[in-house]
């Protein structure tokens, strides 16, 4: 069993720290090895990667084919984001998570 640590996550930012910072956001406390935390930063990059690709349509108004399939692919990234620190988060987390009503 990988060792695990307590790591502090603000989605909005994209920010994960080893210690809380109250008026960073919304935090959601997890306990995770390394190598979930790296799982994390590259499904932080995809969102933002799917997040770019749909602002390219911006500047196409009538392709919408295109874009929706790109939000569709941010909003996955997004809810994938959340299920991975639902998983590996605290009591309280799991509180905030299920407030939001994601699944």
């Amino acid at each position: 069993m990988p060792d695990r640590n307590t790591f502090y996550v603000t989605v909005d930012t994209q920010e994960i720290r080893e210690m809380p910072i109250p008026e960073s956001g919304i935090e959601y406390e997890i306990e995770a090895s390394q190598e979930e935390i790296k799982q994390i930063q590259v499904l932080f990059r995809e969102k933002n990667t799917n997040a770019t690709n749909a602002v390219k349509y911006l500047a196409k108004p009538f392709d919408e084919w295109g874009a929706d399939a790109e939000r569709n692919k941010y909003d996955e990234h997004l809810v994938t984001i959340y299920r991975r620190l639902y998983e590996l988060g605290t009591a309280e987390t799991k509180r905030k998570i299920n407030e939001i009503g994601l699944f």
